[in-house]
């Protein structure tokens, strides 16, 4: 697969679970640990309609949505505690890799998620992701979560570039709502990952 950026890009933003790792199948069964031990369901229409929300406020959304009164704090804590040993098993998506290595040294990118360093940056690290990033933008960098556009315009500002000149990829409605909210061109990942999903 080949993509080409838009001619006025000057900077790539890439959002981090389900984009640039397949993760999005092993956080969805810690979610679910996480949850079983409140003896709740977790739907998986649910997870996939608040990716790229933070993790506290994924419990909040949820709290409102079926009537619980779920503590965030802790139900972040067990999910956290679940998924540490899927980590190693994290496969890099390498249709977005492409993008990546194709611009790297061309133009700056920044990482921007709405999941915690603590879950991030191990994996980041593990498979050598963090040299290709200028910038990296976690969950609780920002008051806002996704869909508001915080993250994406702090990861514009961390690269100096305007968010009119962005290029930002995404695999969740919330994201890529927030991208268009920044002023940036939102380029929605999920038809290259189809037949992973």
């Amino acid at each position: 697969m080949t993509y080409l950026i838009s001619p006025d890009t000057q900077g790539l933003i890439f959002d981090f679970d389900g984009t640039i790792v397949d993760s999005m199948p092993m956080h969805y069964l810690s979610w679910r640990e996480s949850f079983a031990h409140f003896n709740a369901d977790f739907p998986k229409d649910f997870f996939y309609e608040t990716a790229g929300v933070t993790l506290p406020d994924i419990v909040s959304i949820y709290n409102q949505r079926y009537g619980t009164a779920l503590d965030a704090e802790v139900v972040v804590m067990n999910k956290e505690i679940a998924h540490a040993k899927y980590l190693l098993s994290t496969p890099i998506i390498p249709e977005v890799m492409s993008v990546i290595e194709k611009y790297y040294d061309v133009v700056p990118m920044a990482i921007a998620t709405g999941n915690s360093k603590k879950l991030t940056e191990p994996l980041i690290v593990k498979l050598g992701l963090k040299k290709y990033f200028k910038a990296i933008v976690y969950g609780e960098d920002v008051t806002n979560p996704k869909p508001d556009p915080e993250c994406f315009l702090k990861a514009a500002s961390l690269l100096n570039v305007h968010a009119s000149q962005c290029e930002v990829f995404e695999d969740g409605d919330a994201g890529l709502t927030g991208a268009r909210r920044a002023g940036m061109k939102a380029v929605d990942v999920r038809p290259w990952l189809n037949s992973r999903r």
